[in-house]
């Protein structure tokens, strides 16, 4: 409960700013908006549901002046999104809706022999509000359901997803950005992260665990000051936290599941190079804690990011990493360890198209099955609309987790996560939503114990998404 307490503490300081905003700002001239009716009255986009039960991750833009760099993932900025050009225009409105869906997994307990399948069907009510000025622009969604499971009952249980963006221009050269995300969920209605540049703070996206109750909370600050024309400097910190309960007794090679915490601050400094090239230096220092485990990352980067208008990214750091590591150690490996961390992500979209990928290697958490890890991961995501109402999404990752501390003498010391899958999305006007995909997971864990010293399960899963989302435009 303390985590919804924050995320709604957060929504509600920055809902005053936007009051204090209102008496700073003069009043913006009405631009006429595209296939508005003749009455002056917007319609609202069609809802995007290829998200979390209809719901936006963010707010999805960064600040518009041509002058700031985005702020990339690693620095605690937004990172790329997957929407098309047309999904990122500003919006006021307010929205309310539900998804009914309906998923079978054939190995929801990750076994490698003898798995049995499940059936679920969910149902999820939402609402969100969205709203953008000249200084502040907000996003505020709920979404909260249940889930009915036809052969792990005992896993029935409501679901809950709280996800707040927002970004200030406290003044003309300084900007704050404060972001969180809560989810309390369990089977089909999860939280997983597909892909993305580690080391932000946010979770380990490379790492499946078997059918329980997950609860998670992200929360992000991030703040920078235009110090010159051509220098922007600023300072980010996060926290993310995963806990586990409701845990089936036949789990995962019988590794335990393990509740795990990551803090990290950073201070950053960019320098334009020329036009929308940035590229500067940054300091970051991580904590990670687990159940019997610590780990305190130091890190080193040169970050470069190139923005061309708002069609192409390209982001990149590389620096040393310094790990200090107590607990159970991996045979042969030393509790102090410098290593090299780095990575690229790539994005281009246009009206119709949205393909970005890239590969980063850090120490990350180690997603409730391991302790901290050295990640290595490649990722890819193509979107695009087939026809007007119809897209299709093909991703595929993999995910190489080397484990620096162990849960216990008989934990894997590696796991290595490969997945792919496809999904097709149909708007049918500016309210109903039907979206269906497939996906495939190969998760591979080496290091165990004899006489099993690895362990491979499969997953495969169908799932199909039915939402209504009702929009209403506020204010001009």
């Amino acid at each position: 409960m303390s985590n919804i307490r924050s995320g709604w503490i957060l929504a509600w300081v920055v809902a005053g700013l936007q009051v204090l905003a209102a008496g700073q700002e003069q009043p913006a001239p009405v631009q006429p908006v595209e296939n508005a009716s003749d009455s002056g009255e917007r319609t609202a986009p069609a809802a995007a549901v290829s998200n979390l039960a209809g719901l936006d991750t963010g707010i999805g833009y960064e600040d518009s002046s041509k002058t700031l760099p985005q702020i990339p993932g690693v620095l605690g900025g937004l990172g790329i999104s997957p929407a098309f050009l047309a999904e990122l225009e500003r919006k006021n409105y307010l929205r309310a809706g539900v998804n009914v869906g309906a998923a079978y997994d054939d190995n929801p307990l990750l076994l490698s022999s003898g798995a049995a399948g499940n059936t679920s069907v969910s149902i999820f009510p939402n609402l969100s509000i969205e709203e953008s000025s000249s200084r502040l622009r907000w996003a505020l969604g709920y979404a909260g359901g249940l889930t009915v499971n036809q052969r792990f009952t005992n896993q029935n249980q409501g679901s809950h997803s709280l996800i707040f963006d927002s970004q200030y221009r406290l003044s003309p050269h300084v900007n704050l950005r404060v972001a969180e995300n809560f989810y309390l969920t369990t089977g089909f209605f999860d939280s997983g992260n597909v892909g993305g540049v580690t080391g932000s703070g946010g979770p380990n996206g490379s790492l499946l665990t078997p059918l329980a109750t997950e609860r998670s909370s992200t929360t992000t600050v991030e703040a920078n000051y235009h110090v010159a024309l051509n220098d922007l400097v600023g300072a980010s910190g996060s926290f993310y936290d995963l806990h586990f309960t409701n845990v089936p007794t036949s789990t995962q090679s019988s590794t335990p599941l393990t509740d795990s915490e990551t803090s990290s601050g950073s201070a950053f400094w960019l320098h334009r190079i020329f036009r929308d090239d940035w590229g500067g230096a940054t300091y970051r220092v991580a904590r990670i804690t687990f159940n019997g485990g610590e780990s305190r990352v130091h890190s080193f980067l040169a970050v470069n990011t190139l923005n061309l208008s708002n069609r192409f990214t390209l982001t990149g750091f590389v620096g040393p990493q310094y790990s200090e590591n107590q607990g159970l150690l991996v045979a042969g490996t030393s509790p102090n360890v410098w290593s090299l961390s780095g990575g690229a992500e790539g994005g281009w979209r246009d009206q119709r198209t949205n393909v970005f990928g890239g590969y980063s290697r850090s120490v990350s958490d180690g997603g409730g099955i391991l302790g901290a890890v050295r990640l290595q991961n490649v990722y890819a995501n193509l979107r695009r609309e087939l026809v007007p109402g119809w897209a299709a999404a093909v991703t595929a990752s993999h995910g190489s987790n080397h484990a620096l501390l162990l849960l216990s003498p008989s934990s894997a010391s590696s796991i290595n996560l490969t997945s792919f899958g496809v999904s097709l999305e149909r708007n049918v006007g500016k309210s109903v939503g039907l979206r269906m995909g497939y996906s495939h997971d190969l998760e591979q864990e080496a290091g165990l114990p004899a006489p099993s010293p690895t362990y491979d399960a499969h997953r495969n899963r169908f799932f199909v998404t039915l939402s209504y989302q009702w929009a209403k435009p506020l204010g001009l």
